[in-house]
């Protein structure tokens, strides 16, 4: 059985000793069933799991904040009689990504504001972006890797390894 499989198994199971089928007891309930599959992975067999999920969460942590910094940027600038802007157009290499992982780096760009994917050379496996707010686009494409880094942890991919491997 998966990990994560057995984190849900164990969250309906929370939820049906609490007789309460509500989305506050299933999050508690996937909590502790993370919890309980975390300290007993070594056992179960070696996971990543427990690594990736702490992957995922930098990676919405990282997004929630990029999400919240450019709409203040741009909503700032909207209403600016003399709005900031510099457009400049951005090459991102991708080519340490997978697919999947490709096309989530893309939406990602286009969800925050200010950015945009316009095109995928899948040749050459990279990204071109426009970015409103561009003065220096070693800095952008800095940031932009930093996106590339929490998705390959997210993914299980380029963990350091654990202390117990």
């Amino acid at each position: 059985m998966s990990h994560l499989a057995l984190n849900l198994l164990l969250a309906i199971v929370w939820m049906l000793l609490h007789a309460e089928l509500s989305l506050g007891r299933l999050v508690e309930g996937s909590l502790v069933g993370f919890g309980a599959v975390a300290l007993t992975e070594r056992a179960l067999g070696r996971s990543l799991y427990s690594r990736a999920a702490a992957g995922v969460l930098a990676l919405a942590c990282c997004f929630v904040r990029e999400l919240v910094v450019s709409s203040l940027t741009l909503a700032r600038d909207t209403v600016r009689p003399r709005p900031v802007f510099h457009p400049a157009f951005v090459r991102l290499d991708v080519r340490n990504l997978s697919p999947t992982e490709m096309i989530l780096l893309a939406c990602l760009i286009s969800l925050t504001p200010g950015t945009l994917t316009i095109d995928v050379g899948p040749e050459e496996r990279a990204l071109y972006i426009h970015s409103l707010y561009t003065r220096d686009p070693a800095v952008l494409g800095s940031r932009l890797r930093r996106f590339v880094h929490l998705i390959q942890r997210a993914a299980g991919r380029g963990l350091p390894p654990s202390s117990e491997e």
